[in-house]
């Protein structure tokens, strides 16, 4: 038994003397790359470089503007691409102001949905005693990224590529619970306008919800081309009733 034990005794000896010879051999080789890389011999701050690094590069979006820009000109011959990506991009931004003061005031060019989903994310901080805070928010890039469409509704999806200050912090000791103080967030987000019928216009004019979005108020024929100034059955104007609007009604991270 004594023999026994004195093998394991060498076994652990030398698994131990093989354990730190990697360990340096380890920190040799990551305070080489550190060196060479960041200029210093200490890990630690190597780590800290890489991440100041990794907050500064900007996320890139999914483009597919030159894809989608044409069909949409050419069922919507009127759209203004640069005017709705402004407003788009403000949308944004003001989401997130409204997010950080609590305010859904604050919310610019959106529907009453996108401020409806604004409020309820400041209702769940408030009921779980957090303080959101987004700062220094900047838009380095947007593009289309889908373009979808039905009878009486489509959907163009732009996203936006940002950077920004975001922490969540408890209201009771200000222990920050998501984000980091100091640190850059890189992100990208989804800004969903909606082409919809105006439904105050098909009222004013004696015609109710039933016809809404995709048939014809004369006849009763289905609508199947957005954005037709005319009935394909009975030829009927639908100008007049088909007064359409976008909309800017949703906002997702990505």
């Amino acid at each position: 038994m004594k023999i026994i034990g004195m093998i394991f005794l060498g076994l652990f000896g030398i698994i131990l003397l093989t354990a730190i010879i990697i360990f340096f051999y380890v920190r040799k080789g990551l305070k080489k790359i550190a060196k060479e890389m960041y200029g210093t011999n200490s890990i630690v701050d190597a780590l800290n470089q890489s991440e100041k690094s990794a907050a500064d590069e900007h996320r890139s979006v999914n483009s597919m503007t030159k894809t989608y820009l044409p069909q949409i000109m050419r069922d919507f011959p009127e759209f203004s691409y640069d005017q709705f990506k402004i407003k788009a991009e403000h949308a944004l931004l003001s989401a997130l102001a409204a997010i950080s003061n609590d305010n859904t005031g604050l919310i610019r060019d959106a529907s009453e949905e996108f401020k409806t989903k604004v409020r309820s994310i400041i209702e769940m901080n408030q009921a779980n005693e957090w303080d959101e805070d987004y700062s220094d928010c900047v838009i380095h890039q947007t593009e289309i990224t889908s373009y979808t469409k039905r009878a009486g509704i489509c959907r163009i999806t732009l996203q936006s590529a940002l950077e920004y200050y975001h922490t969540v912090k408890r209201k009771s000791d200000g222990k920050v619970v998501k984000g980091k103080d100091g640190v850059k967030a890189q992100e990208r987000y989804n800004v969903e306008l909606i082409y919809i019928q105006d439904k105050t216009k098909m009222e004013k004019i004696g015609h109710g919800n039933d016809s809404i979005g995709s048939h014809c108020p004369n006849c009763g024929a289905p609508v199947t081309v957005l954005g037709a100034k005319h009935c394909e059955y009975c030829g009927s104007a639908l100008m007049q009733i088909n007064v359409l609007v976008w909309s800017i009604n949703n906002f997702t991270k990505v």
